[in-house]
């Protein structure tokens, strides 16, 4: 059986991991995008935009959304939460992987 102190240090730092998920606000998968367009004009280049989307996966499908400024950041900023939550995520997935493994009995390994 594991060191009954390893196991108590990593629930802690699943406790603290839990407590960062809590804080975080709106999530949104997918990335936003930023684009402005040069055409000729005149004697010259005249610039157009800035125009905001947001594109993602649904169904197997891409979709792209026509955004505004204002909803541009604030998809842009649930884009950065929801990063943020799969890295915490995946850090608990592999502490409870540890103790779960660590504190249980498993079947017996065979000889080869």
């Amino acid at each position: 059986m594991p060191n009954a102190l390893k196991v108590s240090d990593y629930s802690k730092k699943y406790q603290r991991l839990c407590r960062q998920l809590v804080v975080i606000e709106w999530i949104c998968q997918g990335s936003v995008m930023k684009r402005s367009y040069q055409r000729p004009a005149g004697n010259g280049r005249k610039t157009y935009g800035p125009y905001y989307s947001w594109t993602r996966k649904v169904d197997n499908k891409t979709l792209t959304v026509a955004l505004s400024l204002a909803q541009y950041r604030a998809v842009h900023s649930a884009i950065a939460n929801h990063r943020q939550m799969e890295r915490i995520l995946s850090k608990m997935r592999r502490l409870s992987e540890y103790v779960i493994f660590a504190t249980t009995l498993g079947v017996p390994r065979r000889k080869r």
